[in-house]
């Protein structure tokens, strides 16, 4: 087998299984096929004397810019990424209430803090503050990584006390964490979202597994074993005690990728939801990711084919989903107390009109 033919493996597999170029009816996007030939033209300009690890790399480039799909990546036998990733220029640690000192929480006056230990991922929190005469919840999840039938009791917890803080404290507003998430399994903000809201949260407008196909009975195998398809979780049952009409505040940033996105997309379906931050990554299109061997490196790939939109407007892969209030991953949190605040200035000057008016 030559340089090339490693190449032209990768290429192959990736034109015959990439979701977003093969759903059912990707044939007739025209969009799809224009980005197909300008995938094979770029392909066919690598030059075929350099050695198989230069290759790659080109290869791995050329995904990078011209495949749209965020979860595709290839790896040498070195386990090496070798598809670069536009990251932002902060830490996904930088700005996350979750990961706020102790003493930095009591001077921002957020009371009643509970930390979660998810095993192999950062910590989540629940707490509350009180700013004005507004009670606002605060819910911080910087990850939802890890696996989540071991975190299965953590979970629950989570949620159980979620709903009960939501009761006990009386909160007014809402504030979910989500920046520097770089995704997991969101589950668990289905179930509070459906609860809260007492309607269905969609996962996606429309989704659809994708069959992988095989070059080798290596890869076929491997995919087999590999192979996902998402169960449909029905809708959570509601009580009049888990309903809430406050007002909800989303922080997000360029960080938040895949069941981040998931996350944010099934708040924001939600009448009382705002968005705050920056656009996410763009990282939703081909989930459910196999890891399918070649003869040296081997291609992570999705299996599953993801359509969202948000007021009538496509949330495209790689662009993101915007915030309806755009400002920095560092300025979301102050914003979102901002907003709060002024929320609540309009709700008493709209009571002093009433009184006023009778």
């Amino acid at each position: 087998m030559t340089k090339l033919d490693l190449v032209n493996q990768y290429e192959d597999f990736i034109l015959n299984n990439l979701p977003e170029w093969n759903y059912s009816d990707a044939e007739e996007n025209p969009q799809v096929l224009s980005q197909k030939n300008l995938f094979v033209r770029a392909i066919s300009l690598i030059d075929k004397t350099q050695s198989t690890e230069v290759q790659l790399k080109h290869l791995g480039r050329l995904v990078a810019e011209l495949v749209p799909d965020n979860h595709i990546e290839i790896f040498d036998d070195k386990n090496r990424q070798l598809v670069p990733k536009n990251e932002p220029k902060y830490s996904t640690l930088a700005h996350n209430l979750a990961y706020w000192s102790d003493e930095k929480l009591k001077s921002e006056k957020l009371l009643e803090v509970k930390h979660y230990k998810i095993s192999g991922a950062p910590q989540w929190m629940l707490a509350t503050k009180h700013s004005g005469k507004s009670v606002i919840g605060i819910v911080a999840i910087p990850s939802f990584s890890g696996d989540a039938l071991k975190q299965a009791q953590t979970r629950k917890q989570f949620v159980e006390d979620f709903f009960a803080a939501k009761q006990n404290q009386s909160w007014q507003s809402l504030i979910f964490d989500f920046r520097g998430n770089q995704g997991g399994d969101a589950e668990l903000i289905k179930e509070i979202g459906e609860r809260m809201w007492g309607k269905s949260l969609k996962y996606a407008d429309y989704f659809e597994y994708i069959t992988p196909k095989a070059q080798s009975p290596e890869q076929a195998q491997i995919i087999s074993a590999q192979a996902y398809r998402r169960p449909e979780t029905p809708q959570y049952i509601s009580s009049a005690q888990d309903k809430f009409s406050g007002r909800i505040y989303v922080l997000q940033d360029r960080w938040c990728a895949s069941a981040s996105e998931w996350a944010i997309y099934m708040l924001s379906q939600m009448d009382n939801t705002t968005t705050i931050g920056e656009p996410t990554s763009g990282c939703f299109a081909g989930g459910a990711c196999i890891r399918v061997p070649f003869e040296v490196g081997y291609l992570k790939i999705g299996t599953e084919y993801r359509r969202r939109s948000r007021a009538g407007s496509s949330i495209n892969e790689k662009e993101g989903q915007f915030a309806d209030i755009k400002v920095s991953s560092a300025q979301a949190y102050e914003t979102a107390l901002k907003e709060i605040a002024q929320s609540q200035l309009n709700g008493i000057s709209r009571l002093s009109q009433s009184k006023l008016s009778r």
